[in-house]
């Protein structure tokens, strides 16, 4: 089997929605809720919280499977830094590949990720990340159509044949970012495509966004 280990990566410094992974969410925080998921998924080799902020680093202490791995200051800073800055704490884990669970969707299910962990021990590609199908629109930056270019198409559910990033995981080859510094190349299957369900890939980026998750999470649970 390849090697692979989760890390989870948090901050405080959020820009969108201040304090996102600590402020309360149905009674928890989107930070518990992940490292709840975390501690249970017992098919990764090793189980990370990355953060560099010691007061994120005491939402692991109950949670006896899960390990810290220290970030530098700099790759928390608040905006998009580049990724051999943001991600360089990859290189300290010791496996072949990284999944890196995202814990801005509280509605991924441990058993999701477990069926990516197994899709990609039985598949051999650079690089893996979650995707959804998806019948909208999308147009270029000139106006042009991407997706529906059928004039007499005015629905979004029909021939669906596209799909977008999910962004609740992605499976990176640590040996790749040590050299390049990024993730993958975005080529074709670099990242491949691993579908998971529609209904667990809200993901939390905007104030209205968190509140509506945390309505439709207090309603599930």
């Amino acid at each position: 089997m390849k090697t692979i280990s989760v890390v989870t990566n948090a901050r405080l410094q959020s820009t969108r929605v201040p304090q996102k992974m600590v402020r309360p969410f149905a009674g928890k925080s989107l930070l518990q809720i992940a490292l709840e998921k975390l501690n249970e998924m017992d098919f990764f080799e090793h189980r990370y919280l990355a953060v560099a902020e010691k007061q994120l680093m005491a939402y692991a202490a109950p949670f006896e499977n899960v390990e810290i791995l220290q970030r530098k200051s700099e790759a928390v800073k608040q905006g998009v830094n580049p990724q051999k800055v943001t991600f360089a704490h990859y290189c300290d884990v010791p496996s072949d590949y990284i999944c890196v669970f995202n814990p801005c969707l509280p509605f991924v299910t441990v058993e999701t990720i477990k069926k990516a962990f197994d899709y990609f021990q039985e598949n051999d590609h650079p690089s893996y990340t979650s995707a959804v199908e998806t019948g909208d629109w999308v147009f270029d930056s000139e106006g042009n159509p991407v997706t529906n270019t059928n004039p007499q198409n005015l629905t979004t559910n029909k021939d669906v044949q596209f799909y977008k990033a999910a962004h609740a995981f992605h499976i990176v080859n640590k040996e790749f970012f040590a050299t390049k510094g990024y993730h993958w190349e975005f080529t074709r299957d670099d990242p491949h495509m691993v579908k998971i369900p529609e209904e667990q890939c809200i993901d939390i980026d905007t104030e209205i966004e968190f509140d509506l998750s945390q309505a439709l999470y207090m309603q599930r649970n």
